[in-house]
C-alpha cells in the first residue's frame, strides 16, 4: 500500500509539473492565455469532461469499465429537455433525467454481476442502446426549449468563478472523502486490487458493483445537465468522443486500468492538461483534430507502457547479431 501511494504521489508531481510547463509555453506564446475571460472560458469548457472524469475514476478503481458516460451524458440532458416540452413541473423533470443515469448505472451493475459479462463488452453495448435512445428522442434535432432560469445557471459567476465549475469542484472534494476518508471508498480500492480477497475479507463485492455503476451514472447525468446549461440546448452528439478522452485523461492522472489504484485529483490533472493544450491549439490557430491524434497516441503509450519499455530494453540488450 505504501509503495502505491507514493507511485500516486509521483504522478501527481509529475502532471501537476507538465500543467506548469503547458501554461507557461502558453503565457509566452499567446499574450491572451493568461486573461480572466481565457481562464473563465477553460474552467466552463472543462466542467463536464471533469465529472465524467470523476465518475470514471471511481469505476476504474473499483476494477470496473464504463463506457457509458458519454451517452449518459446525453440521455440525461434529453430526458430533460423532453420532459420540459412535454410540460412536466423543474423539479420532476430535474430529478427524472438524474434517475435515468442511475437507471443505465444498475443496469450495467446488473450485466456485469448477475449475468457475469465482462465490464467493457457491457458498458460498449449499453452505450450503443443509449446513444440510440438519444437520437430516438431527439430524432436528429436540437432541442434549445429549455428553463431560462436553468439556462442561467451557466452564467453565474461565484467569486470570479464559473458557478458550474465550483459544482465540479464540489463532486470533487465529495468524490475524494468518499474514496480515501470511508469505509466504502476503501471497499472499492479492495476490490479493484483483487476481488478474491476483498470478498473472503467480508466485503459485499456485488452490492460495491452495483453502488459504482449507479454512481457513475449519477455523476453522469450531473455532466449533462452542466453541458446543457453551458451550450444552452440538447444536442443528439453530445459526449460522443467522451469516452476516448476521459479514459486517456484518467490514466494519465495515474488510475490503473487494471483497478486498485488511482485518484480523482490525478484524472483532474489530466482533463486539466487536456484543455490546457486544447486552448494553445486555438489561441495559436494550430488544426485542433491534432489533438485527438495525440490523445489516441498517448492512450496507447498509457496502456501499454511497461510492454513498450520491456520490449525496447530487449530491444536494446540485443546488441549487433554476430555473423554466423
Amino acid at each position: 500500500m505504501q509503495r502505491v501511494r507514493s507511485g500516486n504521489w509521483r504522478v501527481l508531481i509529475v502532471l501537476g509539473a507538465v500543467n506548469v510547463v503547458i501554461m507557461g509555453l502558453l503565457t509566452a506564446l499567446s499574450p491572451t492565455f493568461l486573461s480572466y475571460g481565457n481562464l473563465s472560458a477553460v474552467m466552463l469548457r472543462m466542467s463536464e469532461l471533469a465529472m465524467l472524469a470523476i465518475a470514471e475514476t471511481i469505476v476504474l478503481i473499483a476494477g470496473g469499465f464504463d463506457l457509458t458516460i458519454g451517452a449518459v451524458m446525453a440521455l440525461s440532458a434529453t430526458v430533460f429537455g423532453t420532459l420540459h416540452v412535454a410540460g412536466l413541473p423543474f423539479p420532476a423533470i430535474l430529478a427524472l433525467a438524474l434517475l435515468a443515469g442511475i437507471a443505465v448505472g444498475l443496469l450495467n451493475g446488473f450485466l456485469v454481476v448477475a449475468l457475469r459479462l465482462q465490464p467493457f463488452i457491457v458498458t460498449l453495448a449499453t452505450m450503443s442502446i443509449v446513444r440510440s435512445v438519444v437520437y430516438g428522442l431527439l430524432k436528429g434535432n436540437v432541442l434549445s426549449q429549455l428553463p431560462e432560469r436553468f439556462l442561467d445557471l451557466g452564467y453565474v459567476w461565484v467569486l470570479k468563478i464559473p458557478l458550474l465549475f465550483l459544482v465540479v469542484v464540489s463532486t470533487a472534494v465529495l468524490a475524494i472523502v468518499l474514496l480515501r476518508s470511508t469505509v466504502i471508498g476503501r471497499r472499492m480500492y479492495a476490490i479493484g486490487g483483487n476481488e478474491r480477497t476483498a470478498f473472503l475479507s467480508g466485503v459485499h463485492v456485488n452490492r460495491m458493483k452495483y453502488l459504482v455503476y449507479a454512481l457513475s451514472g449519477f455523476i453522469s447525468s450531473l455532466a449533462g445537465l452542466i453541458y446543457t446549461a453551458r451550450i444552452r440546448a440538447v444536442v443528439p452528439d453530445m459526449g460522443i468522443t467522451s469516452p476516448l478522452e476521459v479514459i486517456t485523461a484518467v490514466l494519465i492522472g495515474g488510475t490503473a486500468i487494471t483497478g486498485g489504484k488511482g485518484s480523482v485529483f490525478g484524472s483532474l490533472l489530466g482533463i486539466l492538461a487536456m484543455y490546457l493544450l486544447l486552448n494553445g491549439f486555438n489561441l495559436l490557430g494550430l488544426n485542433p483534430f491534432w489533438q485527438v491524434i495525440i490523445l489516441g497516441v498517448i492512450l496507447i503509450y498509457v496502456v501499454g507502457q511497461e510492454n513498450i519499455i520491456r520490449g525496447l530494453r530487449a530491444f536494446l540488450s540485443r546488441g549487433p547479431r554476430r555473423k554466423a
